[in-house]
């Protein structure tokens, strides 16, 4: 799998465009949760692509998407994926009884003698206090948990569900969740910090602060993303000062309620790259949340 942060000179950033990027962090970045239904490192997937599978994967096109919500284009990739690689894959499968929709699964996959129901997720939680905020406010890392195990999953479990898939050619299909994303430390970390059992370890991770907190930001050469470039570590082509930043930000979140997201640099042989992902929020979140017009939605 790919390191929880490339350096500068890692080959992860030899690649140019930034669909491939997304693309292989997506599937072999470092995954959110470790657990008994949803492993870091599932049997299914290879922990490092050899190199013919990976010239196959940088091949692919972008994936055509046209919704400002980044966990659909996560759910593109991975699509894109299994029609490459598995023997046979069905996306969105819609599950209706007597009229009335009971959740749609999103990815059914046949890999070797297993078929297999994945349930994506693309997420981006901020740490205040013992819980784990989205941006929007609304999301909860630890709801979000819950219902993935208890709903999502247990839906190729459900016994019409399953007369439905033998229907379709799933026959015993085993559940799986697999879950992408940064969780956002608070830029003074308290040591007694609540993590869920389920975390990985070694996941992506970032820090915040409010506006007026900003002050907390280290010294360097930094570069802001556009909310598409989010989904993995960067590779800019223009930075600013520590003191540039901080005063964007703050003017910025005087008019528009939505996070900065910002990148400390460094300079690699394949040009600028991210190695150390903070946002900085409104004063006033999460108790007013974000800006309702920006699709801020992880």
């Amino acid at each position: 799998m790919l390191p929880t942060q490339p350096a500068p000179d890692h080959a992860f950033f030899q690649l140019s465009e930034q669909y491939q990027r997304d693309r292989l962090w997506s599937l072999f970045g470092p995954a959110l949760l470790d657990c008994s239904w949803s492993p870091a490192h599932p049997a299914w997937l290879p922990e490092t692509p050899d190199w013919a599978l990976q010239q196959r994967i940088n091949l692919l096109p972008p994936p055509e998407y046209r919704s400002h919500r980044l966990g659909l284009k996560f759910e593109q990739l991975w699509q894109q994926y299994f029609d490459l690689t598995a023997e046979r894959s069905e996306a969105n499968m819609q599950l209706v009884r007597n009229g009335i929709t009971l959740g749609e699964m999103d990815i059914l996959t046949r890999i070797g003698e297993r078929n297999w129901h994945l349930e994506l997720a693309l997420k981006f939680y901020l740490a205040v206090g013992d819980d784990w905020v989205g941006p929007n406010s609304r999301d909860r890392f630890y709801s979000k948990l819950g219902h993935t195990r208890h709903h999502q999953l247990d839906l190729s479990r459900d016994s019409a569900t399953q007369t439905r898939l033998e229907n379709s050619g799933w026959s015993d299909v085993l559940p799986q969740a697999l879950m992408r994303g940064c969780l956002f430390y608070p830029a003074h970390r308290s040591e007694d910090m609540q993590l869920p059992a389920e975390l990985n370890p070694d996941h992506w991770r970032g820090f915040w602060c409010h506006a007026a907190s900003a002050d907390a930001i280290p010294d360097g050469r930094w570069s802001i993303l556009a909310k598409d470039q989010w989904m993995s570590p960067a590779l800019v082509s223009c930075t600013v000062s520590r003191e540039e930043l901080i005063r964007y930000a703050r003017l910025q979140l005087q008019y528009v309620s939505f996070p900065v997201c910002a990148v400390l640099t460094e300079e690699g042989p394949w040009g600028i790259t991210e190695q150390q992902r903070w946002l900085i929020m409104p004063d006033h979140w999460p108790a007013q949340g974000t800006h309702k017009y920006l699709n801020a939605k992880p």
